[in-house]
């Protein structure tokens, strides 16, 4: 069997609540041995925190969405990071949105500094939530000493060329299956700067709530926009998540 990676999802997301045992069960059983849990507030991570210690396949990585400014401090989730550093595999999700966000862009950038400030300090990778503002996120990282993943990317390909040129990641969700924006720049990315992931329980290539066991859809995608073997293409990417996440400095 294939084993593939999901570096971002919810599973901390109550519509999880009635089966998570299940979504993960399927995952493993799909190929799925890694599966990274993103927290985005203070709530939200403690919950991430919660279930990665209760399946050995699931990892946190903690976070402060920008579509929280306004609506909770950040300052108790650096403090969270912090204090839960040896128990996670990244900070994230952050970053900026000019899409949902109602916050001044201003703003947002100076709470964004502050994990990026954070993910030097800890030597953590950062998580990067972008959207319809990566180029400003990139703007900020790349005279940075952070490795970033720009989760469920879906900027242009240049610019997406020019963060793997900067030594970052970008990961393609499962939206692959049915953008043809996602897959122009799933064409042009270098497999040693590519990861996967659902998003879930958003961005299902079918209808409904989007799981885990769903990335393998991803990479069959990937795998035919590359013209190359399923199994090429996961090797590549789990290689990159363990040089990114190092998750098996986690297993005891």
């Amino acid at each position: 069997m294939i084993e593939i990676a999901d570096i971002h999802c919810h599973l901390n997301f109550d519509r999880f609540n009635r089966d998570r045992d299940e979504v993960i069960r399927r995952a493993i059983i799909s190929g799925v041995v890694e599966i990274i849990d993103s927290g985005y507030d203070f709530h939200s991570n403690e919950k991430s925190l919660s279930i990665s210690e209760s399946y050995k396949h699931v990892h946190s990585t903690l976070g402060f969405s920008p579509n929280r400014i306004g609506k909770a401090d950040h300052r108790y989730v650096i403090d969270q990071i912090k204090e839960n550093a040896d128990k996670i595999v990244g900070i994230g999700e952050v970053g900026l949105d000019l899409k949902k966000c109602e916050v001044k862009i201003e703003r947002q950038k100076e709470i964004f500094l502050e994990f990026i400030d954070l993910a030097e300090e800890l030597g953590l990778p950062l998580i990067i939530h972008a959207r319809k503002a990566e180029d400003k996120a990139f703007d900020l990282l790349k005279n940075r000493d952070v490795i970033a993943v720009f989760h469920c990317y879906t900027g242009s390909p240049s610019l997406a060329e020019n963060i793997i040129d900067s030594g970052f990641y970008i990961s393609i969700s499962t939206i692959v299956c049915i953008s043809d924006d996602v897959r122009k720049v799933a064409e042009k990315i270098d497999l040693n700067r590519l990861m996967l992931e659902t998003d879930s329980p958003f961005l299902s290539p079918f209808k409904g709530r989007n799981e885990p066991a769903n990335v393998v859809y991803a990479l069959r995608e990937v795998a035919k926009l590359k013209e190359t073997d399923e199994s090429e293409v996961a090797a590549e990417v789990m290689r990159n998540v363990e040089r990114v996440f190092n998750t098996n400095r986690l297993v005891v």
